[in-house]
């Protein structure tokens, strides 16, 4: 059996460019990878399905699972008559601009071109995510990047560090295809990435978090205030940032010192149970031995 980290991430920064004429937005947005992490376990199965087990038993565990998408295309690209057991220990939060499902299917093909010995360069493992979803790329290089076009174009950054990290996932959730739907071209081009990816470069990142930014929160906000007042709470606290992940419904807060993190965590999560103490971390995905 192999058993594969597989971690969180949030934006730090994300603008939207334009719309494509297929329906995809074009994006700009600095992913960071959290230390908040499922368990992801594969062994072959005695037959050729592809079975898969989730902890949450809200996530669907058929074709519509992300990481069942990913097994299948791995089993048709390379001609595998072998079937796959997948369990999946969840504690990353769905529908929460976490990454939760993409980073799944980053581990999934990670340790199936493990497990089957296919020898996947990265370059092909990245093109494969790809054909699962937009985040599935970034999922599988990890860290700290800069994500262009409809989040597929990754620049690596300086890793940006940060010990001290709250997240916390409201009682609803946001559909992506939602959100977007949404958007208005008024939103548009509302931040310039250049000052937060200056600053993580040079290492200042107290800077860098003044920096973060999130187009989609306009559009979050007017359906659901408490992303509002759940930031602002952790601004009280005195965190150095605060904002929504993704296109949500997750919100962070970045805090200075671990202090001030317990301080609104003890607030928080008397009206937010799944409230997470985390940090940052440099993998999007990490064997276990």
């Amino acid at each position: 059996m192999i058993t594969i980290k597989s971690y969180g991430k949030i934006n730090l920064f994300l603008d939207i460019e334009g719309r494509l004429d297929n329906g995809y937005h074009l994006i700009k947005t600095v992913m960071q990878s959290i230390d908040l992490h499922d368990t992801v376990f594969i062994e072959e199965s005695g037959d050729s399905a592809i079975s898969i087990e989730c902890s949450d038993l809200q996530i669907p565990v058929d074709e519509r699972n992300s990481c069942y998408k990913a097994a299948a295309i791995l089993k048709d690209d390379y001609g595998i008559n072998t079937g796959v057991r997948i369990r999946i220990e969840k504690k990353i939060p769905s529908e929460a601009g976490l990454a939760g499902g993409s980073g799944n299917s980053a581990a999934v093909i990670a340790g199936l071109d493990k497990l089957w010995n296919l020898q996947m360069s990265t370059e092909k493992m990245m093109k494969t995510g790809l054909r699962v979803g937009a985040d599935v790329p970034f999922c599988l290089a990890g860290g700290t990047c800069l994500a262009e076009g409809i989040g597929e174009k990754l620049t690596k950054l300086r890793d940006f560090a940060w010990e001290n990290i709250l997240v916390v996932k409201p009682d609803f959730s946001m559909s992506t295809a939602f959100v977007y739907k949404n958007l208005l071209p008024d939103y548009y081009n509302s931040h310039s990435e250049n000052e937060i990816i200056s600053h993580i470069n040079s290492g200042d990142f107290v800077k860098a978090a003044s920096c973060c930014a999130n187009t989609l929160e306009k559009v979050v906000e007017k359906f659901h205030p408490e992303i509002s007042l759940i930031k602002n709470v952790m601004l009280e606290k005195n965190a150095a940032a605060a904002l929504m992940t993704g296109s949500g419904s997750a919100v962070f807060g970045l805090f200075n010192d671990n202090d001030d993190m317990d301080a609104a965590y003890n607030e928080i999560i008397k009206a937010y149970p799944r409230t997470f103490k985390t940090k940052t971390c440099s993998k999007g995905t990490e064997f276990s031995v």
